[in-house]
């Protein structure tokens, strides 16, 4: 907030008040108390009673609707210059510009909503759009959004993309709207998604909302087209988003060969643009990518350089900053150091709590408890869990379902280390059950290794090497350095011998997705072992 020389030169337009000596004014009001300088420089505060009374004179004179609609001008022209440079070498200075007059801004868009001039209203509020993106503002875009909506209206591109940014981030704030709500807005979306798809051309960033937008509707056939538009373009920066996009989907489907070029090109398309935000939010996908080939050191140099990169302009979403540091703690314990792991976790959790997401505290907590019943603190992995679980009562949405289905995994662990394998089993039935509604082939993954650990609680050495090979279809890599799967693999061996061990694990990684998804229900299993012994010794089970 407060004025700057720029901004009350813009309010002073038109007025006996020459431009020229708008500065000396500034000054002069400082020296009689009546401002007071800001911490950033050329930047002036009024007290509140100061505020009042001025904006009561204004009134009185009828300058007051003038006055607003002059500074709602300037700070929309500002917006308007700095939000392109957020994604490119500008990025810093825009970012600073932009939060140090981001109330302004607000006023300017709650001015423009007052008056009616809904053109004004929704190009201000898509202008800023990305800046909500970039931070995870989910909550204060829906807000905005929908008081520019609100504004009546006709049809137009913007609109239909203001409406669509509106509703994805309804469904990434906290709380989430409430199931009759969100199916309402998936019927919304659908509509949405194919008046987008019907444009000739969406401007600026918002290209790649139609395939978030589709993706959202959880029809990713239909998003590819859109991405591979973009990609092709001659836009550098369009490009490397539409890419990281592209590599997100596929990562999320377990097709990580079409991961690693996107991921590669798109972190050389946000080096061209110079932007650090790309960067940042592309190198912990590159990690992972290290992390399966066993490059432990590589991955943990990518989380470092996206962490510092983050610094630079203040700090990604929540959601970036959380699968950053749950990445970093995985490598910590595949490294084999638990100390700065839970380290890592805790200084997670205090960010969450901070940021009051309970649904993201809850994720913390499931992969905590995760950990922990693998390092065998039974103790703090229960409560763990039953810290989860009251945290994501009622709560559907994501990340709801991938805390569920960790939890559910941390149960499994929790179970079998007490000796428990039919607990262990019915954990892994709910674990199942949840992981599927994730659509994420890699959670799926998770569950398949516990399932793993299920089936060799039982005996089942065979089917437990299965289940190994069919989570490594599910996550599209083969994971050698993860503590658990060493472990059942070291066993396998020893019990199996090379031969059938590998004879084994090529049956599940040969699977495709759709089968090795249906390998790991655990229902399978029951129905098998009640069609008798020879059903069972016929999938080679010991």
């Amino acid at each position: 907030g407060g004025v700057t020389p720029a901004s009350a030169t813009a309010v002073c337009a038109d007025t006996a008040v020459p431009a020229a000596e708008i500065p000396e004014l500034l000054a002069a009001l400082v020296d009689r108390s009546l401002l007071q300088l800001a911490a950033e420089p050329g930047r002036y505060r009024m007290l509140e009673s100061l505020r009042e009374y001025g904006t009561g004179r204004l009134a009185e004179t009828g300058a007051l609707g003038t006055a607003r609609d002059l500074a709602a001008g300037h700070f929309a022209a500002l917006l308007a210059r700095y939000d392109p440079q957020l994604r490119g070498p500008g990025q810093l200075t825009a970012l600073r510009v932009i939060g140090a007059e981001y109330d302004n801004v607000l006023a300017a868009l709650r001015r423009r909503c007052d008056t009616g001039d809904a053109p004004g209203a929704l190009s201000l509020a898509l202008d800023l759009t990305w800046y909500w993106h970039m931070f995870g503002r989910h909550a204060d875009a829906a807000s905005w959004l929908g008081e520019a909506l609100a504004v009546p209206g006709g049809p137009a591109p913007a609109r239909d993309c203001a409406h669509a940014f509106h509703l994805i981030n309804r469904a990434g704030a906290w709380p989430a709207p409430a199931a009759g709500e969100a199916a309402e807005d998936r019927a919304t979306m659908r509509e949405l998604a194919a008046r987008l798809l019907a444009y000739p051309e969406v401007p600026g960033p918002y290209g790649p909302l139609t395939a978030i937008a589709l993706a959202f509707l959880q029809e990713e056939k239909s998003a590819p087209a859109v991405l591979d538009h973009l990609v092709d373009g001659g836009d550098v920066w369009l490009a490397g988003l539409a890419r990281t996009f592209r590599a997100e989907f596929a990562e999320n489907a377990g097709e990580l060969d079409r991961v690693r070029p996107d991921v590669e090109a798109a972190l050389a398309c946000f080096r061209r643009a110079g932007d650090r935000w790309g960067q940042a939010t592309v190198l912990p996908l590159r990690a992972q990518l290290r992390q399966y080939d066993g490059d432990l050191d590589g991955a943990l140099a990518d989380l470092r350089e996206a962490r510092s990169l983050a610094a630079e302009f203040g700090r990604l979403s929540l959601g970036d900053e959380m699968f950053i540091d749950l990445r970093w703690m995985d490598l910590h314990l595949r490294r084999g150091d638990a100390g700065a792991a839970i380290a890592v976790i805790a200084s997670a959790r205090e960010r969450v709590r901070r940021a009051g997401s309970p649904p993201a505290l809850a994720l913390i907590d499931a992969w905590e408890a995760l950990s922990r019943a693998e390092l065998g603190d039974q103790d703090r992995a229960r409560e763990l869990i039953e810290d989860a679980d009251r945290a994501l009562d009622g709560d559907p949405a994501f990340p709801g379902l991938h805390a569920r289905t960790l939890a559910g995994c941390a149960r499994i662990a929790l179970r079998l280390a007490l000796g428990d394998p039919a607990g262990a089993e019915s954990a892994l039935e709910d674990a199942y059950a949840v992981a599927l509604r994730t659509r994420d082939l890699p959670i799926l993954a998770v569950v398949a290794v516990h399932a793993a650990a299920v089936a060799e609680a039982y005996g089942h050495r065979h089917e437990s090497v299965v289940l190994l090979g069919a989570a490594s279809r599910l996550r599209g890599a083969h994971d050698r350095t993860d503590p658990r799967i060493r472990g059942l693999t070291r066993r396998a061996r020893a019990a199996l011998g090379e031969e059938r061990f590998a004879a084994a694990y090529t049956k599940g990684w040969e699977l495709d997705g759709r089968t090795a998804a249906a390998e790991v229900d655990p229902a399978r299993r029951r129905r098998e072992l009640r069609a008798g012994p020879g059903a069972v010794r016929g999938r080679g089970a010991r």
